[in-house]
């Protein structure tokens, strides 16, 4: 990836959340973002323009990213409004909250259309882009990925399966300048957590919760690394390690 050009990315599901802040920090990188979201018109617009306010470029793509062609058709847009692409950050996703007793088939389905068919998806579309000069893949998955996590048994296995494919796509892109890494945050205060059982603030390592700013320095690394492809960085101040 040069440094004397201006990159594109695009975040899927970036309307809100750690999406949305990524948004404008890729954008204050120096990023053209293209802003991803399924059904909520009003936020992705406002992302953009809080970008264009700083002087930043950016466009907001509606596109439901766990459909094929809708993956496909949010890829040609990008192309569409700036001509390259250079990293893909799969960050769209869905955490339903499911005990063991109430998780079914259709909910298990659902959430890895959401979480894990979308980064294939939208992967897949990215790729022969990427390979022209070089580029970055992002995903977010969690650290539900190795404790399981409070959301459910198909949350946690969807982002099991994010970082495996992740990892297929670092060993078989290398030669193609492409790196592939997940980014495995826990406990970031977003609205994903309402409705979570979850300790008191006080109870956790910091006093606190990690903030959806504090995603942004793990990012920044593996767009500015090129040595470094097939990892997951686990982002959680300490507690959950195993």
């Amino acid at each position: 990836m040069g440094t004397n050009i201006e990159l594109v990315v695009i975040i899927t599901g970036a309307s809100r959340g750690i999406g949305r802040r990524l948004a404008l920090d890729c954008a204050r990188y120096g990023m053209a973002v293209v802003v991803n979201y399924r059904s909520d018109e009003a936020s992705a617009a406002a992302v953009v323009e809080e970008i264009q306010s700083v002087d930043g470029r950016a466009c907001a793509v509606r596109a439901d990213v766990s459909d094929e062609h809708e993956a496909r058709r949010l890829v040609d847009a990008c192309i569409d409004q700036f001509g390259r692409l250079d990293c893909v950050i799969n960050n769209a996703g869905a955490a339903i909250i499911r005990t063991i007793d109430e998780l079914d088939a259709a909910t298990f389905q659902q959430t890895l259309n959401a979480n894990l068919l979308s980064a294939f998806y939208v992967s897949q579309a990215a790729i022969p882009h990427l390979k022209r000069e070089g580029g970055r893949l992002i995903f977010m998955s969690s650290g539900a990925s190795r404790i399981g996590g409070r959301v459910s048994a198909a949350y946690a296995a969807s982002k099991a399966g994010m970082e495996g494919l992740m990892r297929y796509y670092a060993l078989y892109l290398r030669e193609d300048r492409i790196t592939a890494n997940a980014i495995a945050p826990l406990l970031i205060e977003t609205d994903m957590l309402a409705g979570m059982d979850l300790p008191p603030p006080s109870d956790l390592p910091l006093g606190r919760m990690g903030r959806p700013d504090e995603v942004w320095p793990a990012v920044r690394m593996i767009i500015e690394t090129e040595y470094l492809t097939g990892q997951t960085i686990h982002l959680n101040a300490g507690r959950y390690m195993t």
